[in-house]
């Protein structure tokens, strides 16, 4: 009778045991879901923001263009078709966002590497972003790799995430430069693309926590450190990552780590 009973009470101890790891378990898969629900939140509200800056500078651009009774010098419908075109690569690069970040619930991003040039890859983005930058702002691209190098990567994130980092850096820059350019050791099969600018630079107590995700849906995100943030997520996706230069002191510099095959 005596046994039994022990028996029964270390059984009962053992189904505690478990009901209480699997209460935890769901605990901590519900703080979760919670979390990834916070942070969806944060980033729709941050991302439908940037779209509507965009959506209604086009929107008066065109009001503009509609007026009947407007003399536009050439110089003046230039300036016009370049700022249409750079709103519009903007909403386009925030949709590409949205698109490679919908797919984490379908087994994540799946890695499609192609054949590509750094040289033209960083070309390319200054072409896109030169007609958002501000005036006394040049925008340059600093060789120092030369023009054969070809690299394998997954080469539409890679110039996704550049392309955010240098039009952050042309939106944020008020005078002087904005140089993009890379480095890249063959031994390790390491790219190394660095956007640096000459603006106000990044305070240090905001170093700390500048690539970090946002889960508080009711503080109002910086336009920088959510640009930042999202680039880092898009490159935790490919196995690469952003870092800050601290040695650089003439305004920010932002380095983009991706590990890449030769072509």
């Amino acid at each position: 009778m005596v046994v039994a009973l022990v028996v029964l009470v270390i059984v009962l101890a053992l189904v505690c045991l478990c009901c209480l790891y699997l209460l935890k378990r769901q605990q901590a898969r519900l703080s979760r879901v919670r979390r990834s629900s916070r942070m969806k939140s944060v980033f729709i509200r941050a991302l439908s923001r940037e779209i509507r800056t965009s959506l209604h500078s086009v929107t008066g651009l065109a009001e503009i263009i509609a007026k009947n009774d407007l003399y536009l010098s050439k110089s003046e419908k230039k300036n016009i078709s370049d700022q249409i075109l750079y709103n519009s690569n903007l909403i386009s690069t925030l949709l590409d966002e949205v698109s490679i970040f919908s797919r984490s619930g379908e087994g994540g991003h799946q890695l499609q590497d192609e054949r590509f040039s750094p040289n033209q890859l960083c070309q390319r983005c200054i072409d896109s972003n030169r007609r958002g930058l501000k005036e006394g702002v040049r925008l340059v691209f600093k060789n120092i790799v030369g023009d054969s190098l070809f690299l394998s990567a997954d080469v539409h994130i890679v110039e996704l995430i550049l392309n955010k980092l240098v039009s952050t850096a042309c939106r944020f820059t008020e005078q002087g430069d904005v140089t993009v350019g890379y480095s890249y050791v063959s031994a390790s099969r390491i790219l190394t693309f660095f956007v640096q600018d000459t603006g106000v630079g990044i305070p240090v107590e905001r170093k700390a926590k500048l690539f970090s995700w946002f889960t508080d849906p009711s503080v109002d995100v910086d336009p920088a450190e959510f640009d930042l943030s999202v680039a880092q997520r898009l490159a935790e996706k490919i196995g690469a990552y952003l870092r800050d230069d601290d040695t650089y002191n003439k305004g920010t510099r932002i380095e983009f780590v991706v590990p890449v095959r030769p072509a």
